[in-house]
Order: structure tokens, then sequence, then C-alpha cells
């Protein structure tokens, strides 16, 4: 069962399945109950949970404004929001993550919004997936092309440590001009000409 617009109070009765945040090289910051409970408080953020037997969290997406003191916060009012999400290890064949995308990427409010997800290599469990870095990569770009996220350049330093890593945004259909030049300006680190 999936679940979007999770309310803090709402965790309170699930637990959350082990194989969540389960990586051989890379510690997630999303494991546990209370990591997910202090996203789900943030204002404009919408917490998207799979929920095995209505009660175990298999996976989460989520939804929310840039944080600040990152790049993609500099755009005001804030207009950019991050995707991110997990499917729990021993869950992900059975393809979770793209309907709980589809969920919170539906919204009609994003028209007005630019939706972006990072790609860090170093985050992928590559060791469970036995895919190569690039495979995972083509993976990543095959689920969101379809809901309107394409590729962009970028020079911001994390995402450009690896050439593996990527960045893909979905610009919203009522997003104006002004607004994606600055977009545009902004992927490079530049302000307003």
């Amino acid at each position: 069962m999936l679940r979007d617009r999770v309310a803090p109070g709402d965790l309170a009765e699930v637990e959350t399945d082990p194989g969540i945040g389960v990586f051989s090289a890379y510690r997630s910051i999303i494991t546990t109950k209370d990591s997910l409970t202090r996203i789900a408080a943030q204002p404009q953020a919408n917490l998207c949970l799979a929920l095995a037997e209505d009660r175990c969290i298999v996976g989460y997406c989520v939804m929310r404004p840039s944080q600040e003191g990152e790049r993609w916060s500099w755009l005001k009012p804030p207009i950019m929001f991050e995707l991110f999400g997990e499917t729990a290890r021993g869950w992900r064949n059975l393809k979770l993550m793209r309907p709980m995308l589809e969920l919170l990427v539906g919204d009609e409010a994003n028209e007005e919004r630019i939706l972006y997800i990072v790609g860090y290599s170093w985050t992928w469990d590559l060791d469970h997936t036995k895919k190569s870095m690039q495979e995972y990569r083509d993976t990543l770009i095959h689920l969101l092309s379809p809901l309107g996220f394409r590729q962009y350049p970028t020079n911001e330093p994390n995402i450009s440590l690896r050439p593996e890593n990527i960045f893909m945004a979905r610009v919203g259909s009522g997003v104006s001009k002004e607004v994606v030049k600055s977009f545009h300006n902004l992927l490079f680190g530049m302000g307003e000409d």
C-alpha cells in the first residue's frame, strides 16, 4: 500500500523494515522512523511510504524544498524541490519506486516547480544490485525520464566529483521563462545576468 502526505503522527503506528538504509559502503541519513518523522514535519515536504501489511515501511520517497545552504535553494521563493527515496533490500525487485515517484510528481502544484534528483554514485547499493555504476545510472535515467525528468549538466562540486553522478530535473509547464533562465544559470553557479 502507498500513502503520501504522511504526517509525523502517522509514523507512530508503523515500523521500518530492517532492509532500509542497508548499503555496503554508505550510511544513509534516513534509516529510522525518527529521521522520517523529521522529514514529514518539514513545511511543504511530502513523504510517501510503501507499506507492507499496512504497518511496515519497505520504501519511502520524499519531495521537499531545497535545503538552506544548498545551491538549489538560491531560487526564491522556494521553487526547486528535491526528490529522493529508497526501497528496502529484499523489496527492490518489486518496482515500488516508480509508483511512489508518480504519486509525488503527479501533484498539480508541481507544474509551478522545478523538481530535481541528485544521484551520487557512492550512495548506490551496487553490491546488492550487481550492476555497474553506469548500469545503475542508466536505471535512474530509465526510471525518471517517463516522468518528465531530463539530465542537465552542472558544475556543482559534489555532482562533478565523479562522471557517474547525475543531476536530473523536471521543469513544470507553469514555470516562467525568467525562472527557467535563472535555473540554467544556477546549474553553473551563476546569479542573474
